[in-house]
């Protein structure tokens, strides 16, 4: 047994309670950009980082400081004092934390400026070194304009909750509180919360310890997944029995070009708002009538990208959960992602229509996703480069063609979906061929199991169990999946053909 920490996410409703929330958090996130401002005028003025947590915190206290660091603090407040600038902007902050009234939430933010900080003098440096790595100079934090703020977080230690039977009751200011049910008989210590909002919506993270047992996989077999657009999933799996499945993407790009369009409708009017109010043509109660629906449209907007995020999340936590349960229950202990497509997005441009498509596919976060769950059944993910191995023909050696990066040794062609093996003179299926020498690159093989039998190979490339959503996630079972047989046909290919396919490269 080994302890582990999770998180529960609760969404709190109630105008009254998500309003507190609201300004709490806004106030942090000025605190936050007065604090940035802060540190990089005193960077700017006296060529030197003010990182060290303790010497902040004693500035922004009222009482005198006494931690270890005295020389440097008496050194650095005496720099402040004899600039105006900086000496006024203290007190702003001072008061700004006073205002806040929960000192555990301002160090949450304090230490998280920090953490900000360092890294980007950490990726400033590597990019001294290795300027090739990047696709830009790295930039400092910087404020954020909290009209435009559209998603904010602070993180509580335990003093700022209690843990009251199937309730949590978390401490905002010095006389509000926030209380958030639990799940009915909740077992579980709580570390940490976290309070967050996203758009208009308003999340309670409860991050609680929990002991994992060791499971272990039913079975060696490895599986070959090909992330795509169109068919978001393409399964190979080294079980003989198992068909190829691929699960369908067509309704999160459907799902996409709604919100593109919703949103583009809503930019629109907020575009027409603001150059209506710039005019100066109104007045009065004309121009207050257009301020209130700009900010009801930008209200709008911020609901309708809070909207999609929930939906998109929601889909992914159940694809990753419903095709890692069926790889466990059908034996498996290593599935090969490939990463091309997790990485494609930097600097990509494949058309306006395709960008708006692909980019805005979270591929990295599924991904992670199907780690997260295979990791707790004990399975293994790995992500290898998947080069040319939706264009390689299964016959042909994958490694040699990566590494040559010569479309002469590929024994195949691609078109469209379908992709033309030159060896058997077949026509496959291109992203399920794409997840087999996916699976064939990690597992450095060059042949499988159940290539001694043509008709599974030929099933499992051309004969793919097609599942939408809504199918995948209430029909489909490891059971329905399994079926490919051997055959009298399939044992005549195999002795007709077994010699012309040795010639290759097995």
């Amino acid at each position: 047994m080994s302890l582990a920490k999770k998180v529960l996410t609760i969404r709190v409703s109630g105008k009254e309670r998500k309003e507190k929330v609201r300004k709490l958090l806004y106030d942090l996130a000025h605190f936050r950009n007065m604090l940035v401002i802060l540190i990089r005028r005193y960077r700017l003025v006296y060529k030197e980082p003010l990182l060290n947590q303790s010497i902040l915190y004693g500035l922004l206290s009222t009482r005198k400081y006494s931690g270890k660091y005295r020389e440097e603090f008496e050194r650095v407040i005496s720099n402040i004092q004899t600039e105006q600038e900086l000496r006024e902007f203290l007190e702003r902050l001072r008061a700004q934390k006073e205002k806040i009234g929960n000192p555990h939430f301002v160090q949450s933010v304090l230490r998280q400026v920090i953490r900000n900080f360092k890294g980007f003098f950490k990726a400033l440096r590597s990019f001294k070194e290795n300027p090739e790595r990047f696709r830009g100079i790295p930039r400092p934090p910087k404020p954020k304009k909290l009209k435009f703020l559209m998603n904010f977080s602070a993180e509580g230690n335990v003093n700022t909750f209690r843990q009251e039977g199937n309730s949590l009751l978390i401490r905002l200011r010095e006389d509000e509180f926030l209380k958030v049910k639990l799940p009915k008989d909740f077992p579980y210590r709580v570390s940490s919360v976290r309070i967050k909002f996203f758009g208009e919506d308003l999340y309670v993270d409860v991050v609680y310890e929990c002991e994992l047992s060791e499971i272990e996989p039913k079975g060696e077999y490895r599986a070959g997944i090909d992330v795509g657009l169109d068919e978001l999933l393409a399964v190979v799996s080294e079980n003989p029995k198992l068909k190829s499945f691929i699960v369908s993407g067509r309704e999160l790009k459907a799902f996409n070009q709604w919100f593109n369009k919703e949103r583009a409708k809503l930019r629109s009017q907020v575009d027409y708002l603001r150059n209506e109010i710039k005019s100066g043509d109104y007045d009065g109660e004309g121009l207050e009538y257009l301020k209130g629906k700009l900010s009801e449209l930008e209200i709008k907007q911020k609901v309708l990208s809070a909207h999609r995020k929930r939906w998109i999340e929601t889909q992914l936590h159940r694809v990753a959960r419903k095709v890692v349960d069926i790889l466990y229950e059908t034996g498996h202990k290593v599935i090969y992602v490939g990463r091309n497509a997790l990485e494609g997005k930097n600097r990509i441009n494949l058309g306006s229509k395709t960008n708006q498509e692909f980019v805005f596919i979270p591929f990295r976060r599924l991904m992670e996703l199907i780690r997260y769950k295979a990791k707790g059944l004990g399975m293994e993910v790995v992500e290898v480069d998947e080069g040319y191995t939706s264009r390689t023909s299964p016959f042909a050696d994958i490694r040699k063609v990566q590494k040559k990066r010569d479309k002469s040794l590929c024994e195949g062609e691609r078109e469209g979906n379908l992709f033309r093996d030159k060896v058997l003179k077949k026509v496959f299926h291109a992203d399920l061929v794409g997840a087999l020498n996916i699976l064939r690159v990690g597992a450095k093989l060059l042949r499988l199991g159940f290539y001694e039998n043509l008709k599974v190979l030929f099933i499992k490339l051309c004969n793919p169990v097609r599942l939408k959503l809504m199918e995948l996630f209430f029909k489909v079972t490891p059971e329905s999946l399994f079926g490919i047989g051997g055959s009298r046909h399939g044992l005549s290919l195999r002795t007709v053909e077994s010699n012309h396919l040795n010639t290759f490269c097995f």
